[in-house]
């Protein structure tokens, strides 16, 4: 996916319409043993891909009213959940948490991440982006696109279940296992391997993978930090 232009007009959040128009992407989810043709349609994620797109429709109704209880504006002249945007006040730390909960009681509690979940990360971008020198831009980028769009994104961080004892390039070792970089271009990475517990993908636009532990600096191969659709 492209990096959003700066210089662009504001984008809006999804609408709930919107969101589940956007599972039908040709995304290729399997359950007992036969391939979903649309997840919005599935009786086994229909309920929740429509408890979600309630969601992003009680934005767009707290912006028309004027509550600003779920939304705020944004700096580029949209709005956004407030907990997408980095909070800079004390009320405004308090103003993101009313929004999450205002979200919550909408699916009752029975949505556990929900697309304000990974907006803890997200929001950061903005405020931390030379943290991630010399990819600061995109940090920036990324912030930007995730206020103007509030995308459903999930993350995957966890190895898959082998013997964690064995240090990179073991024989029999997690090297060939494990998400790892295989070759740098000007153009991007190559990556191979796998990552697992990836909870919410059938229903995200996005999957957030990275690591955890020691593996990113016993072999900086293994430290990858990346969005994909």
């Amino acid at each position: 996916m492209a990096e959003p232009d700066r210089a662009a007009a504001p984008l809006l959040p999804y609408t709930g319409k919107e969101f589940l128009d956007s599972l039908d992407d040709g995304r290729e989810v399997w359950i007992y043993g036969e391939r979903v043709k649309n997840i919005a349609e599935h009786p086994a994620f229909r309920n929740t891909a429509r408890m979600i797109a309630r969601l992003y429709d009680a934005l767009h109704q707290d912006r028309k009213e004027g509550k600003g209880v779920l939304t705020c504006p944004t700096e580029w002249g949209g709005f956004t959940h407030r907990y997408f945007q980095a909070p800079r006040s004390a009320d405004e730390l308090v103003a993101g948490r009313d929004a999450i909960a205002a979200w919550a009681r909408i699916t009752y509690g029975w949505l556990g991440r929900s697309p304000d979940y990974k907006a803890a990360f997200l929001a950061t971008l903005g405020a931390n982006a030379e943290f991630y020198a010399p990819y600061q831009e995109n940090a920036r980028h990324w912030y930007r696109y995730s206020q103007e769009r509030v995308p459903y994104v999930n993350h995957a961080i966890v190895h898959p279940p082998v013997d964690r004892n064995m240090a990179p390039g073991a024989p029999g070792g997690p090297t060939d296992i494990y998400a790892h970089v295989t070759r740098e271009t000007d153009a991007g990475i190559y990556v191979t391997g796998a990552k697992v517990v990836a909870t919410g993908s059938a229903l995200t636009h996005f999957t957030f993978v990275a690591h955890v532990g020691l593996m990113p600096i016993q072999d900086p191969k293994f430290a990858l930090v990346f969005l994909v659709p």
